[in-house]
């Protein structure tokens, strides 16, 4: 069984993954080990998943979903501007995907009901002046909806009972169930 979190996971890195510049460069992982001969490269993971209880079948979720685009740190002068254009690819692309701009639609909105940019923190490995490796971790809000499911692996029928208003009255009153079973029915599943 997917998780949730596994299915956006995989939906933000292939959505990524569509980019023409982040083509083979992105993975759904914080661990991909990253090597300076590969880069840039693009991960997805992620982070906390708070929920809140919305009916007695429904929670509300927010995910923090975190792509971290880390570039090589050489001394070229443009490298910064690379981190900075990676950056805006990857936040345009999930923003154009959200708001119905993708054509077809990516398979992410159907997983979530919105995804907004938190925060974006910069980071880098090396002393002043000549770091290895930049780094730009993007921290989006996934919002979307769970309801509990149950699988019966042994269920061969299902017994429902109907309750409706008084089909007596014209027009019917009270209005809803009466309490008293109008039609009841058994459905033989297929084993």
């Amino acid at each position: 069984m997917t998780t949730t979190r596994k299915a956006i996971r995989h939906a933000v890195r292939d959505l990524l993954a569509a980019q023409p510049a982040l083509t083979g460069r992105v993975f759904a992982s914080r661990n991909y080990p990253v090597s300076e001969k590969k880069l840039p490269v693009v991960l997805v993971y992620t982070e906390r998943d708070v929920s809140e209880q919305v009916t007695e079948t429904q929670e509300q979720h927010t995910l923090d979903v975190v792509v971290r685009v880390v570039v090589p740190g050489d001394a070229d002068e443009g490298v910064d501007d690379q981190l900075d254009d990676l950056c805006t690819l990857v936040t345009a692309t999930i923003a154009a995907a959200i708001y119905g701009w993708l054509t077809p639609m990516p398979t992410l909105t159907d997983l979530v009901e919105n995804m907004v940019q938190r925060e974006t923190n910069l980071a880098y490995r090396g002393d002043d002046g000549q770091q290895d490796l930049l780094a730009a971790e993007i921290t989006f809000a996934a919002s979307y909806s769970a309801s509990p499911t149950a699988e019966f692996d042994q269920l061969g029928i299902v017994s429902v009972s109907f309750d409706m208003a008084s089909p007596r009255n014209d027009p019917p009153t009270p209005i809803g169930p009466d309490g008293q079973i109008d039609a009841r029915a058994d459905i033989v599943l297929p084993t």
